[in-house]
């Protein structure tokens, strides 16, 4: 729990009029509720084997996981957008225990569209992974479409965010924010399971922050908000979901935040002349899904092996590959 000074001092009274919570992310409960969140390991080769993880995913079908674009990129000085991924980069499976070195499958490919950085931060803050072979047996999740949008943002419908992230504060009795992480300090590093940050979340409008305008409100224009932002560091990139006509359906990827870390310890301070929360929702990203999903279409097709036959006067042989072609003076028929 923070501090009592820091809580007085760092809450305004405009953030109180908003509702934040008492508590916000500290001492997350575990929760295991939804079958897809995954662990995601950053490794410098397969034989680095961590048992933290260092961002969070949703498994959307058996090799294809949604993620956060921060986790791979930043952004110079200029907005130029710079490559920091880690050389190999493994995941886990649905809810396991980060200790758990067991079936974990390798990134082999990802797709990232137009991450870019404008006044409020990360914009299309979204990538998709494909894995290497199936990590689980699972059918495609239900994803969020601009006209149930609407519907949420309307009812200003309440979300869930699951990750791995940190969900203590990490600042010692007598450090002042920001905090630096300690991975050798269970109290200072991400979660082993996946767990959901306490505290109210909803999908709102832009009328919901009244400060909001000119060129933030214009960047933001093609993201989806939230009253407020509960993630820790660890979370990114898992998912937000709510439920629709009572199911679960898969909202977008756990922002990086106007303030990341805030609530544990690892930001200074909040600031409530911004919206503190937004995320880019799935239905913007599908041509992303969609070249992931010929991309293993393609490659398994390319690694299929078939049998012909081929002939040479009465005699004949038979030749099984991939892409198999007929002996010098046999011909296929």
């Amino acid at each position: 729990m923070r501090r009592a000074v820091w809580a007085l001092l760092g809450i305004s009274s405009c953030l109180i009029l908003l509702g934040l919570p008492a508590k916000a992310s500290f001492n997350s409960p575990i929760n295991l509720d939804n079958p897809r969140v995954v662990p995601i390991f950053g490794q410098g080769d397969s034989t680095q084997v961590s048992d933290v993880a260092g961002w969070s995913g949703y498994l959307y079908s058996s090799r294809i996981v949604f993620s956060a674009a921060h986790s791979h990129y930043r952004f110079d000085n200029n907005g130029n957008r710079i490559l920091q991924e880690a050389p190999y980069i493994t995941v886990g499976k649905p809810n396991s225990a980060t200790s758990d070195k067991n079936g974990r499958v390798k990134v082999i490919k990802t797709f990232v569209g137009d991450y870019k950085t404008s006044t409020v931060g990360g914009l299309n803050d979204f990538i998709v992974y494909v894995l290497e072979k199936d990590l689980i047996s699972i059918a495609p999740g239900k994803l969020l479409t601009e006209s149930i949008e609407k519907e949420l943002v309307s009812a200003q419908a309440e979300v869930t965010m699951h990750g791995y992230g940190e969900y203590q504060d990490r600042c010692g009795a007598n450090e002042t924010p920001p905090c630096k992480a300690d991975r050798n300090d269970p109290k200072k590093r991400t979660s082993e399971f996946p767990r959901s940050p306490t505290g109210s979340m909803k999908l709102v409008a832009p009328s919901y922050f009244p400060w909001l305008e000119g060129p933030q409100l214009r960047d933001l224009a093609n993201e989806t908000l939230l009253s407020d932002n509960l993630a820790c560091s660890g979370d990114s990139g898992g998912p937000v979901t709510t439920v629709y006509k009572g199911e679960s359906i898969y909202l977008g990827t756990t922002p990086l935040g106007f303030t990341p870390g805030y609530y544990c310890g690892a930001g200074t301070s909040r600031n409530s002349t911004k919206p503190s929360g937004f995320f880019s929702p799935v239905y913007k990203h599908l041509d992303l899904l969609n070249a992931a999903e010929n991309y293993i279409k393609s490659s398994s097709a390319s690694t299929t092996k078939t049998t012909i036959t081929c002939y040479k006067g009465k005699s004949s042989k038979k030749v099984t590959g991939i892409n198999p072609k007929c002996p010098k003076g046999y011909t296929k028929r």
